[in-house]
C-alpha cells in the first residue's frame, strides 16, 4: 500500500512540474507620466462641536437624524462623477470607514448608522438611530471627520 501511494505522489510531483514556454511578444510601452494622466490625493480634516448638529424629522414623521454640513470647495461636479471620495470618522483613536454600522446598548438595543451625503460644494455628515430616535448631540464629545478627496489631474 506504501508501494502504491509512493508511486502515485511521485507521479503527481513529476508530471505537474514543467519547464517554462517561450516568452510572449513585448506589450506596449508605457505612458511617460508627462500626459496628464494622473490623480491627485488631498485630505480634510472636520472637527464637529457637540453643539453644530442639528436634528432633521422627515415631514411625515419617520424619520429622524442629526446633520452638520460643511463647506467643501474640493467637491467639484468632477470629483463627484469621475473621482472618488472616501469618509472617515475618528472615532475611539480609530478611523471608522464610512457609512459605519454599530449596536448601541442604552436600555435596549438599536443600531447607529453614521454616513455622509455629496453634493457640489459641500458634504454632509449624518447621524441616524434605526429606534428613530436620534438624541442630540449624537456623540458626547466633539468628533473629527476625515475626507479623502481623489481626483483626476
Amino acid at each position: 500500500m506504501k508501494k502504491v501511494f509512493f508511486v502515485i505522489a511521485a507521479s503527481i510531483v513529476l508530471f505537474s512540474c514543467g519547464k517554462e514556454g517561450p516568452a510572449g511578444p513585448r506589450g506596449p510601452q508605457g505612458r511617460d507620466g508627462k500626459d496628464g494622466q494622473g490623480v491627485q490625493v488631498n485630505t480634510y480634516y472636520f472637527e464637529i462641536s457637540r453643539n453644530e448638529w442639528k436634528i432633521f424629522e422627515s415631514s411625515d414623521q419617520t424619520r429622524y437624524y442629526c446633520y452638520v454640513e460643511k463647506k467643501l470647495n474640493a467637491l467639484t461636479s468632477s470629483v463627484i462623477n469621475e473621482g472618488a471620495v472616501l469618509v472617515y470618522a475618528l472615532l475611539d483613536d480609530c478611523d471608522q470607514q464610512l457609512p459605519y454600522v454599530v449596536s448601541i446598548y442604552d436600555g435596549g438595543f438599536y443600531t447607529r448608522v453614521i454616513r455622509y451625503d455629496l453634493q457640489q460644494g459641500t458634504i454632509g455628515f449624518v447621524v441616524e438611530d434605526n429606534d428613530f430616535n436620534t438624541q442630540l448631540p449624537p456623540f458626547n464629545g466633539n468628533v473629527t471627520f476625515k475626507v479623502v478627496i481623489i481626483s483626476k489631474v
